[in-house]
């Protein structure tokens, strides 16, 4: 059984997905094939994007997996607007066998009323802003990460209409990270492994990351997110031309 990189190719609001798509693709193929890792690309919706974002859909992984006859030993969940640094590390080695994911606290206005504005389904749960993470490269452990987004799932099939409003009508802070946080630290509490920035450098665009290919001197994995969306495929296509 191999290792599983799960990708969600949906192109729901993003006109550009499939442009951009080319260019993360071409460096998370070589580094599976390195690590002998399997990446499955999710290209098909399991409905329609507009009722459930992809970002929640991908949660669904493993049904899909086994839908699709997938063995499978680890699995991660990698955003398809990220670039993967040739020598990157191996992201299943470095989990610890745990819940595995890179805090993001660059926006913290952001983060903060996120959290609050979630905070009413997990009265319960106490996550301080500066253990949020980003959903864009999560490892799921392998004793319990089915069970995880069984309760991901659980969430969203019960709260789906009210997630919906405060997503697109209300709150408009994000759809699964914020509620996934909460979750997770719910289900794992302190078995969580935090990797560094360095595997998934977000918001480039406003840490000047990009002035002289910074970033890819200086981190393994690049998360082409916070940014206009009518830039990121020039943007990645211009990092593949550069590293290539």
């Amino acid at each position: 059984m191999k290792n599983i990189i799960f990708m969600t190719a949906l192109k729901a609001n993003d006109p550009n997905m499939f442009d951009y798509m080319e260019w993360s693709l071409k460096t998370w193929k070589w580094w599976a094939k390195k690590h002998n890792v399997e990446l499955f690309i999710l290209d098909e919706p399991l409905c329609d994007t507009e009722l459930m974002r992809p970002t929640w859909q991908r949660w669904y992984v493993y049904d899909i997996l086994e839908a699709n006859d997938i063995n499978y030993n680890r699995v991660a969940l990698i955003d398809i607007d990220t670039m993967v640094h040739w020598l990157c590390p191996n992201i299943f080695e470095l989990s610890n066998g745990n819940y595995t994911a890179v805090r993001d606290d660059l926006s913290i206005e952001w983060t903060y009323n996120s959290l609050m504005g979630y905070k009413k389904f997990f009265s319960g749960v106490d996550l301080e802003w500066t253990d949020y993470v980003n959903n864009g490269m999560l490892v799921l452990p392998k004793d319990n990460g089915k069970e995880f987004c069984d309760k991901v799932k659980e969430f969203y099939e019960k709260n789906g209409e009210e997630l919906r409003d405060m997503q697109h009508n209300t709150l408009k802070k994000g759809t699964d990270q914020t509620p996934v946080n909460y979750l997770a630290k719910q289900f794992f509490g302190n078995d969580i492994t935090y990797l560094s920035k360095k595997f998934n450098m977000t918001h480039m665009y406003k840490t000047h990351a990009f002035v002289d290919g910074i970033f890819t001197k200086c981190s393994y994995i690049w998360h082409f997110n916070g940014l206009p969306r009518e830039e990121r495929n020039g943007l990645m296509k211009q990092t593949w031309d550069f590293i290539r």
